[in-house]
């Protein structure tokens, strides 16, 4: 009978394979945070709408109005976004990527900076053409 080799893993060991896991871990609680925030703002309203209640007054048609809509639909009614900052963003960030793409090549290494680089530089020309094609509200 053989014997079975016994092989000990760390707890560095452990981090060091799986410490990727931190970041979608971390946007699962961020998920959950804001869903249990969203409903202690809606329970919040109800609790207003039933004090109204109780005394017989009518609630404001703001608060009634507001329970029906959701974050998602008031998403993107603010003001719009800025299209020259993700230019100036993604542009340092395609050519900084490009200078280690370069960098990384001449001393005989991959191209994994190169395809980040060409990401980000595909990025900067999206949020140009944004930019370009934005229509301004008239003040």
């Amino acid at each position: 009978m053989g014997v079975w080799p016994v092989m000990e893993t760390t707890m560095e060991d452990l981090f060091r394979s799986y410490w990727w896991l931190i970041f979608p871990l971390f946007g699962l609680a961020m998920g959950g945070w804001h869903s249990f925030a969203q409903f202690r703002n809606q329970q919040k309203k109800l609790d207003i709408i039933k004090a109204y209640a109780m005394r017989g007054e009518q609630p404001p048609t703001a608060l009634l109005e507001s329970l029906g809509r959701s974050d998602a639909a008031e998403y993107g009614s603010g003001k719009p976004t800025n299209y020259w900052s993700l230019v100036g963003l993604f542009g340092v960030l395609t050519a900084g990527f490009a200078y280690m793409a370069y960098s990384t090549v001449v001393a005989g290494g991959d191209f994994a900076f190169g395809v980040v680089a060409m990401v980000m530089g595909a990025v900067t020309v999206w949020a140009a053409i944004c930019a370009l094609m934005q229509r301004r509200e008239r003040q």
